[in-house]
């Protein structure tokens, strides 16, 4: 659940916990680490045990990891036997982490543009100099 923080002055109780519900599932996935976890379970149901062969980290920094997932909604568990499986929580969250990197591929073309534009300007400077 989000956390209680007080409201900016002029702001309804609903649009405030609106935005705190928003940074919460936000916060949750500023991690490299969780957003892999991420990926991992949208090819479908893992096990702790499964995540833990897949991302070489301690037991407890993934039980850290998927706690902070779990509390935001992210992903949801169900426990059977001596297993936790986990599965996502917001199935939406998939087209937003797409939407991510899709903004991604546009910024880092963006990028090899610009450096290969500086890079022309360069070789024309040194044959200028």
């Amino acid at each position: 659940m989000a956390k209680k923080t007080k409201k900016k002055q002029g702001q309804s109780e609903g649009a405030w916990a609106l935005y705190e519900m928003q940074a919460e599932i936000c916060s949750a996935l500023a991690s490299p680490v969780r957003l892999q976890i991420l990926d991992l379970v949208s090819q479908g149901e893992k096990t702790s045990t499964e995540l833990l062969e897949s991302l070489s980290i301690p037991k407890a920094n993934l039980s850290q990891h998927i706690a902070v997932l779990c509390d935001a909604g992210i992903l949801v568990r169900r426990k059977e036997g001596l297993f936790q499986y986990l599965t996502i929580g917001l199935p939406k969250i998939r087209e937003a982490c797409a939407l991510v990197k899709g903004i991604l591929v546009e910024r880092v073309e963006q990028d090899e543009k610009r450096a290969a534009d500086l890079r022309r300007q360069l070789k024309t400077q040194r044959g200028v100099l």
